[in-house]
């Protein structure tokens, strides 16, 4: 009975292992494993390709990096990338010879060559298609393809995005092809502006002298003439103007090429050009409304290799800022307010977001009290990516002050990601108990994530500039690797019909145990998962050539036992028992071996050693597991059976003769 058990037990390990290599990627409950690679394995960077990066350290404060400095820059973005989730990714300093210190840094990232990018018109004025030609046509990348995601933004999925080249100097030697991508973008799609203007509201002064009303110059509503000279005060008389009803104060605008950046190249507020383009409109009349269509509001660049870059490039210098909003009632009463011909509705909004309205100062929040950043979703009715931060003690105090002011005096609490404004929430009340959230329009689910990778492994003692990328291929390729897994399948069934025909019923165990073995191990590399290289290949033939070798010493000693005169039972279990120590000191020396690999690998960044070493431990335990569990009870199992009855089945073909000799002894004899 306990038998059938362990049969019955291994034969659901088996069928699982199957299901889960059957299934290329599954996702349950969170955890999710495999890919579109063979079977959903995990490959490394020779045989997936991938990315190569070369950064160049850059210390703030002009000084020569120390080499603490590069040690820290090492281990954070090994951090970063073992975070994001990259397998099996080379993190090695560069540059370092005798008695100088290395400054500069190769990222070697497998598998992440996609990129993307998402933007956002402010509506569907753009489609999917529209966009997606234009990469194709204007842009010249067929391989781009577009989707529109459910807040009408896109995304534009691409093989790659080629980056800024540096120079050793800082010289530029090729910009980047998002940022003139952007450009051309901005140039090519028109944003409709339509603006509504009304005549003011006169009031008559107290006392009701109506005289003093008709002494005032008469209001008119701006003429064609007058929109077109606020274009041209904001250096945009391309504008195409066109006065829809002159008696209404309609105007319809179609511009070319508007910038909405709300920060500089140093990370600066400044006024977007939509925004300077309102002002100048603002100040010709009294504005009812304005409508936009077509500006582009969003530019993200993300996803494969993109995302890894901003993982690890990025010092994630998080930094709060008490941000003060223009005042809602007027400094006196002699004052117009709201200024600059603003409604009390507009004056709401833009004086907690115009830079030109609000002023900021540095609050008592230390970036450093942070224990913990992850992320997670909004609980709205509508989820949202976020980011949740966690604060020790002192940061969570220092965290309830500020809020506590923010809720009363009515201002906002502007939150910065080096040097660019992720949000600016007000607060109701002070908020306790050291735990916030990170909320903004632009996140998304993989945004999030690097967000919080970065701000949980720290900032980076110096700065980077990505002096180099290019992408690997696969030192096998993808039609090598194919070809040497139906050699490696040839090889195996030659060897599977070697085993049957030289040792029979042992041999036939064998190669059932062999197939489990081979089964089991690659669904426990993609279940860890164990990223497989070259190196890490090699190692599985020489665990399945552990496997093997442990059946021929079984089939071996239970031969010599059954040559002793020994019945069949008994001659199984002796010849497992006299088999065992010595598979047990071959195996365990080995296991010690990939320990000691392992562990030099781990302490000199070797990251191919590291793999060889896990992947030749694992398969050697597994085989143990196979050939004194499995095999065991197989071959238990047959010689109970009615093909327990003949003994020369048992036995290697040239030994067949001489046992033939020794007569047949009784299945249970001795058992």
């Amino acid at each position: 009975m306990n038998r059938f058990r362990g049969l019955l037990l291994v034969a659901i390990l088996v069928v699982l292992s199957v299901v889960v290599l059957t299934v290329s990627e599954f996702n349950i409950l969170g955890f999710s494993r495999g890919g579109d690679s063979v079977l959903g394995l995990t490959l490394g960077l020779d045989l997936e390709g991938g990315t190569h990066l070369v950064y160049r350290v850059v210390p703030e404060d002009g000084r020569e990096p120390t080499q603490d400095d590069m040690e820290g820059v090492r281990n954070i973005i090994d951090k970063r990338v073992n975070e994001f989730g990259v397998s099996e990714a080379k993190v090695q300093l560069l540059g370092g010879g005798a008695g100088t210190v290395p400054d500069r840094v190769l990222v070697q990232i497998p598998g992440q060559t996609g990129a993307a990018i998402t933007l956002n018109f402010g509506s569907d004025a753009v489609s999917a298609q529209t966009l997606e030609d234009f990469f194709h046509d204007n842009l010249e990348r067929p391989d781009a393809e577009v989707k529109q995601n459910e807040n009408l933004s896109l995304t534009v999925q691409l093989d790659e995005i080629r980056a800024e080249v540096v120079d050793t100097d800082g010289t530029v030697l090729t910009p980047s092809e998002a940022d003139a991508w952007r450009e051309a973008v901005i140039d090519w799609f028109p944003v409709t502006l339509q603006v509504g203007y009304v005549l003011p509201e006169i009031v008559p002064p107290a006392g009701g002298d109506d005289t003093a009303v008709d002494s005032e110059p008469e209001e008119t509503l701006p003429t064609l003439e007058e929109v077109q000279a606020a274009f041209a005060s904001v250096d945009r008389s391309d504008a195409e103007i066109d006065q829809i009803e002159a008696a209404a104060g309609l105007f319809s605008i179609l511009l070319k090429g508007v910038d909405t950046s709300t920060t500089d190249d140093e990370g600066n507020p400044i006024l977007g050009e939509d925004q300077r383009i309102l002002n100048a409109l603002r100040e010709i009349g009294t504005i009812q409304f304005v409508s936009n269509q077509g500006a582009l509001t969003q530019w993200t660049l993300g996803g494969g290799v993109q995302e890894a870059k901003n993982l690890i490039g990025k010092t994630a210098q998080l930094e709060f800022r008490y941000r003060e909003c223009g005042d809602l009632l007027p400094p006196s009463n002699d004052i117009p307010w709201p200024p600059d011909g603003l409604s009390d509705e507009e004056w709401i909004n833009a004086r907690c977001t115009d830079p030109a309205y609000f002023t900021e100062s540095a609050t008592e929040i230390d970036a450093a009290d942070l224990d913990d950043a992850f992320p997670d979703v909004s609980g709205g009715a509508i989820p949202r990516p976020i980011v949740t931060l966690i604060f020790n003690d002192d940061g969570g105090d220092a965290f309830f002050d500020v809020t506590d002011r923010v809720a009363r005096q009515g201002d906002r609490l502007a939150i910065y990601l080096d040097g660019e404004e992720l949000v600016a929430p007000s607060a109701q009340a002070g908020i306790s108990g050291g735990r916030a959230i990170i909320e903004g329009g632009s996140f998304t689910s993989e945004g999030v994530r690097t967000i919080a990778i970065q701000l949980r492994s720290g900032a980076l003692p110096v700065g980077l500039d990505l002096i180099q990328e290019r992408n690997v291929d696969a030192v096998l390729g993808k039609e090598s690797l194919k070809r040497s897994l139906i050699a490696g399948g040839i090889g195996l069934v030659m060897l599977l019909m070697f085993m049957i025909a030289y040792y029979k019923i042992p041999g036939l165990v064998a190669s059932i145990a062999l197939v489990a073995y081979t089964i089991m191990l690659l669904a426990i590399f993609k279940m860890i998962p164990v990223t497989l290289t070259l190196s890490g290949a090699a190692a599985v033939i020489l665990s399945l050539g552990f496997a093997i070798d442990a059946n021929v010493l079984i089939a071996e000693r239970t031969k010599e036992e059954l040559r002793s005169g020994r019945g069949l039972l008994a001659a199984i279990t002796a010849g497992f028992d006299r088999a065992w120590p010595s598979i047990r000191d071959g195996n365990f020396s080995t296991i010690i071996v990939a320990l000691v690999l392992f562990w030099f690998g781990d302490r000199f960044s070797t990251s191919v050693m590291q793999g060889f070493a896990l992947t030749l431990a694992i398969g050697v335990l597994l085989s143990m597991f196979t050939a004194f569990f499995a095999s065991r009870l197989l071959l238990r199992l047959f010689a109970t059976s009615a093909i327990g009855n003949n003994l020369h089945l048992f036995v290697p073909v040239r030994d067949r003769g001489q046992q033939d000799q020794q007569g047949e002894s009784s299945v249970g004899g001795n058992a």
